[in-house]
């Protein structure tokens, strides 16, 4: 038999006692979620389509749990600097982020020393995927993705394309059609969609893919030239673009928007959420608000979404390394 001085004995019984007050303070925090402000970082800036969605969602928060849902907009690094600060913030549900495909997939792999792993977030929902349009200014004689790259083979260099960062899909994708089509054009990386597109119209930049919720009323009123959409299917408004997949089979990549929150954050509270933004996206009149900014509402359990994501960026890792896209 062991025998534990009295005094150390002590010791343990307190510490004992102190988790069990730990643990009880922990149960009821998440029993009582949320009883306090939410901070939902959005790693692009204001007027983006990223910032548009996770504005609708803080409303709708803001509306349904009765507390402040404050957003703020921390753009910067391939949208890891958002993303790292969210990683570093206490797991209580107090932190969420808006997370982009770019986010849990793409940027990472585009660094040498990423500034946080994909693990470092959990997920937890999945909002939906979203359309991307090729545009260019009316300028660059260019009628579809094969005439396009034609002329940049024509003149390499010579063409420009925007994008809303470095290791935005934006960006990926058009590394990928250039590389596949022994094509060249420089790169004007923006921080965020609104001046990139803008500088797309006035001709400082010839073209770039872009969200449709951005864009499309530039493609109605003919101040841009619309070429091409992202995935396999075309858009219901815009019959006549084609799928990129119709020229390009193989770049058959799809952009997405998630909720995600720092990693350790209690399976009850991403419960909690899961359930509450899946409950807007099965709103019919949310997913129309939703199909107005180009995206396609796709509920999921926080079993699917995590583990969409775990596929997913081994995909984009294969698909940057083929690209040669790097951000540093």
């Amino acid at each position: 038999m062991i025998f534990v001085p009295l005094h150390r004995r002590r010791l343990v019984q307190l510490a004992g006692a102190a988790a069990a007050v730990v643990a009880t303070r922990g149960a009821a925090a998440q029993d009582t979620y949320p009883d306090k402000p939410i901070r939902m970082v959005v790693p692009f800036p204001p007027g983006a389509l990223t910032d548009a969605i996770g504005r609708v969602i803080a409303d709708r928060l803001r509306e349904n749990f009765k507390q402040p849902v404050v957003v703020e907009n921390k753009p910067g690094a391939s949208t890891l600097l958002g993303a790292s600060q969210v990683a570093k913030a206490p797991p209580d549900g107090y932190t969420l982020m808006v997370a982009t495909s770019t986010t849990l997939g793409i940027a990472p792999a585009l660094f040498s020393h990423p500034p946080i792993k994909i693990s470092d977030l959990t997920g937890v929902a999945m909002i939906g995927a979203v359309t991307l349009f090729l545009v260019t200014h009316p300028a660059v004689p260019a009628t579809d993705v094969p005439t396009l790259m034609a002329a940049l083979r024509a003149k390499p260099d010579a063409y420009t394309y925007a994008s809303p960062g470095n290791g935005t899909i934006h960006h990926l994708v058009m590394e990928m059609l250039c590389r596949q089509e022994n094509a060249r054009a420089q790169h004007v990386p923006y921080q965020g969609s609104g001046p990139a597109i803008t500088d797309v119209m006035s001709g400082r930049v010839d073209f770039m893919w872009i969200d449709a919720t951005v864009v499309v009323q530039h493609i109605r009123a003919r101040r841009v030239r619309p070429l091409a959409v992202t995935g396999s299917r075309r858009a219901p408004a815009f019959p006549d673009v084609p799928a990129l997949t119709e020229s390009h089979p193989d770049i058959d990549l799809v952009a997405w928007q998630s909720i995600a929150a720092p990693a350790g954050t209690p399976d009850a509270i991403v419960g909690r959420l899961n359930i509450e933004i899946n409950g807007m996206l099965n709103d019919p009149a949310f997913r129309n608000r939703l199909a107005d900014m180009g995206v396609e509402a796709n509920p999921m359990s926080i079993a699917a979404f995590n583990a969409l994501i775990q596929r997913d960026a081994g995909r984009w890792a294969d698909a940057v390394k083929q690209s040669g896209a790097k951000v540093d």
